[in-house]
């Protein structure tokens, strides 16, 4: 079930986001690891859209 956060505007092919850098707050690194996760529910769905996945990376 496709999440409903309308905030969320990135493009199913946007790269996945850099490693955190050791100097973050606990705080930023969850959200860092939220935007992690979110991105890679993003790839499954669009292969599940039937899209040609274009650059496999991880």
């Amino acid at each position: 079930m496709p999440p409903r956060h309308a905030r969320i505007q990135q493009d199913d092919d946007a790269p996945p986001p850099p490693p955190p850098p050791p100097q973050l707050t606990p705080y930023e690194r969850a959200s860092v690891d939220m935007l992690a996760g979110i991105t890679r529910l993003l790839e499954r769905q669009s292969e599940h859209s039937g899209k040609p996945h274009e650059g496999g990376r991880g």
